[in-house]
């Protein structure tokens, strides 16, 4: 019930918005905002910390999702991602710019990349369409 209720925590929609955001976005995000979200009227992002604990809670909860239906044991490329999450998972945020832009892109590459790749394998479905 736990995870349930951790799952239904994930706003996946600002999940998604945060993924445009990072990866296709022209604008830069800070430590503290990011500007407007391409064209169309301008729109504040939440501090990048914020931004990170949701890719956090994401990781975890696809990780979980995919050891539990051992789909890690069946493809290569998603255990490679749930490494690459556990790693990026323990990072710890410092004050350094660069550092905490840094780790917000690759969370969010390592995010995007391990929902593609469960869906491509069935193991979820909808989550590209929230």
């Amino acid at each position: 019930m736990r995870s349930l209720h951790e799952w239904a925590s994930v706003d996946w929609a600002q999940l998604y918005e945060d993924l445009d955001a990072v990866l296709h976005g022209e604008q830069e995000m800070s430590h503290h905002t990011a500007g407007s979200f391409g064209p169309g009227p301008v729109r504040r992002c939440t501090d990048a910390e914020k931004v990170i604990e949701r890719l956090r809670m994401a990781l975890k909860l696809l990780t979980a999702r995919a050891q539990h239906d051992r789909v890690d044991e069946k493809h290569p490329s998603i255990a490679h991602l749930i490494n690459l999450a556990r790693v990026l998972r323990a990072q710890e945020v410092t004050g350094d710019l660069d550092q905490v832009l840094g780790l917000v892109r690759k969370l969010a590459a390592v995010t995007l990349d391990l929902v593609e790749r469960l869906e491509a394998t069935g193991t979820m479905r909808g989550l590209a369409e929230c």
